[in-house]
């Protein structure tokens, strides 16, 4: 699969998604934020089992890694079953409606994440990360952010890593006996934790078994790169510098997924443009690919509030304190080369900002 970001000899240029499937994407992010729970399996469906002469109805699904289950919802001919398979049948007709729309929207370009970690999130969500202290950023952020504005680019995006920042203490309703393990197993998936280089520091990241699918967590910090506790979650964090500064405003997003839509919180795009900028100037040489990326998401960001939100960016930019401001400037003079002509307003930005 070709990647989002290009290089510089390739300036990036982007469309806007037409309006159908604007209006389309926005009624479905507003259904999927008033989910309670996300479903961990397919949609499934009602299959009737005969037993010994009798006919019993099951709901019929399949687990992140293709397991069947069938789980019993009564006989059929008894009274009391038919209000529990009117739920199941609700329950199935939404996720339905989820998976039919996320594919009718992914057909068109919208970027989406693969079913493995759809489920991880959806199993984050459900247990109430999202809702009370926590957001999901980098790649997958980015194309929510992507999707919510209506923008399509060339080619899709793609990432194996989860990023997960905590913006105060997450208040679950029950800690989780097993911690952060215990609520990414809930996907169905086997996660276990990621050792770290230095065998004195504790973990921060969870992957799964036999997949390259990972979850980093993550904290505001400094440029010694800390791990911090995480005691709600019985886990450590890595401590990212200017971190703070990207989590102090958010919004709610979606994310597409094969059979899913799961609700998350994500950061403003235009606090994401700077700090993306920030991010590439802490690369080092040896992380060139990564800082492109970087500038790439913060090239199409700032194209696309130039030419439609400027004020968010003009906001955005003002509480920056003057060593982020320096960073940001510094970066700004390379993202211009990421941008086609095409986007001046986005290239007058950044060269304002690397001149002022």
């Amino acid at each position: 699969m070709r990647s989002w970001w290009v290089t510089v000899s390739e300036p990036i240029t982007f469309a806007y998604f037409d309006s159908p499937f604007q209006v389309l994407y926005s009624a479905l992010a507003d259904r999927a934020t008033t989910q309670a729970a996300v479903l961990l399996t397919s949609p499934g469906t009602i299959v009737a089992l005969e037993k010994k002469g009798r006919t019993y109805l099951y709901w019929r699904v399949y687990d992140a890694r293709g397991k069947r289950s069938d789980r019993y919802i009564g006989p059929k001919d008894a009274p009391e079953t038919t209000a529990q398979l009117a739920d199941v049948e609700g329950r199935i007709a939404e996720a339905r409606y989820f998976a039919d729309t996320s594919r009718a929207l992914r057909k068109q370009g919208y970027a989406a994440a693969d079913n493995s970690t759809a489920l991880t999130l959806a199993a984050l969500f459900n247990a109430g990360v999202f809702r009370h202290g926590a957001m999901l950023v980098g790649t997958h952020a980015f194309g929510a952010l992507l999707n919510a504005l209506g923008v399509r680019l060339p080619a899709n995006y793609y990432t194996e890593d989860i990023d997960v920042a905590r913006y105060r203490p997450i208040e679950l309703a029950t800690r989780p006996e097993g911690g952060i393990l215990e609520i990414l197993r809930a996907s169905g998936l086997p996660f276990s934790e990621v050792p770290a280089l230095d065998f004195r520091k504790p973990s921060t990241s969870f992957k799964v078994r036999g997949q390259p699918l990972k979850v980093d967590l993550l904290v505001p910090g400094d440029e010694r790169y800390k791990s911090y506790p995480v005691p709600e979650l019985g886990a450590h964090a890595t401590g990212l510098p200017f971190f703070d500064y990207l989590l102090e405003a958010s919004g709610e997003g979606i994310v597409l997924g094969r059979d899913h839509v799961v609700p998350v919180r994500i950061p403003t795009p235009a606090r994401y443009c700077i700090h993306k900028l920030i991010v590439a100037s802490l690369r080092a040489p040896t992380s060139a690919q990564k800082a492109d990326k970087d500038l790439a998401q913060s090239a199409v960001l700032a194209a696309v509030l130039a030419e439609k939100f400027r004020g968010d960016l003009e906001e955005a930019v003002a509480p920056l304190a003057p060593k982020a401001r320096k960073r940001a400037a510094q970066s700004a003079r390379r993202a211009v080369d990421f941008l086609h002509a095409r986007h001046g307003a986005g290239r007058d930005f950044l060269e304002e900002l690397q001149n002022g």
